[in-house]
């Protein structure tokens, strides 16, 4: 600590035994803390197509993203996602579908014209649609421009919707997860919102 004050240097290789010890606990308090949020009541999915409501939304702010996607802030609010550029990456909301039935699906995104082209697919439960980023959109940062001093909450930008078609859910407790099948550019999207529209 004396030497290395900030924590800049990687010292695992050096401490092996030390490193495995902690890398242990780490992996054993995720599977308390898994377990105990799966066993609380005030642990509960996002809702999905309430019998009262047309729209659903599922914010950026309320997924989970997994390999190298990145939240354009650590303040969730307002934010979106980011460096999607692996096939291994994904975002999940866990979700609990309240009405069955048809919804159109909807989401929000920029892409610079270099990287349209990606395909991805959005599954909840078993159920499955593909699309394609085909049209570019890429907006800059806004609110920057306005601040005499700089924020720390996420900027924001212009999102462009994306209709993926009609997808049927079944009621009750799912993963909704959205991952690439194809990236022939440098990434997919940045990813705002998703919208779910029941359809009958």
């Amino acid at each position: 600590m004396n030497e290395d004050p900030f924590q800049k240097n990687p010292v695992q290789d050096q401490y092996p035994e030390v490193s495995a010890k902690l890398i242990a606990a780490k992996v054993s308090w995720e599977s308390e803390m898994a377990e105990e949020q799966a066993n609380d009541p005030e642990f509960r999915p996002f809702t999905l197509g309430a019998a009262e409501a047309k729209y659903t939304q599922m914010p950026a702010r309320d997924g989970t993203s997994y390999g190298q996607i990145q939240r354009s802030n650590r303040f969730p609010n307002d934010s979106f996602f980011t460096n999607w550029v692996t096939l291994q990456d994904s975002i999940t909301w866990d979700v609990e579908v309240l009405t069955a039935g048809k919804y159109d699906v909807e989401l929000y995104y920029t892409c610079p014209e270099k990287d349209i082209g990606a395909t991805f697919r959005l599954q909840v439960g078993k159920n499955i649609l593909d699309g394609k980023v085909t049209l570019p959109h890429d907006p800059p940062l806004k609110g920057k421009e306005n601040d005499r001093v700089k924020r720390i909450e996420s900027y924001v930008k212009d999102f462009k919707d994306m209709s993926l078609g009609e997808i049927n859910l079944d009621k009750g407790e799912a993963t909704l997860s959205i991952k690439a099948l194809d990236i022939p550019g440098s990434q997919v999207m940045d990813l705002r919102l998703i919208v779910f529209t029941k359809s009958n």
